[in-house]
């Protein structure tokens, strides 16, 4: 998988060290998912923080470039979701299979 930018102009110091994390585990072949969570939920939380206290206008910029990398976020997990339930569905069949042939 490619390695997800989730920085941006905008970004402050302390979520860089999150993001730098997640970044990371995406590029592995076979991510921890409760890792990912803890990092998202982090993120988010300090994302929540971080909105609470700042100026209007930065807050705008902010959000503006956040979309952005929150949309490459939602495709990592929904792209993930989906290799979790082929991944799944594979064993499922290779189960049924076995069953058959005892």
């Amino acid at each position: 998988m490619k390695k997800l930018i989730l920085d941006h102009v905008f970004t402050p110091s302390p979520l860089k060290r999150i993001n730098q994390d997640l970044s990371e585990l995406t590029t592995e072949n076979d991510p921890d998912e409760s890792i990912f969570l803890k990092l998202v939920t982090e993120r988010d939380e300090f994302i929540q923080n971080f909105l609470e206290n700042i100026p209007n206008k930065e807050r705008n910029n902010f959000v503006t470039a956040e979309l952005q990398v929150n949309g490459a976020l939602v495709a990592y997990a929904e792209e993930s979701f989906k290799a979790s339930l082929k991944q799944l569905s594979g064993v499922v069949r290779g189960r049924k299979a076995v069953n058959k042939y005892r």
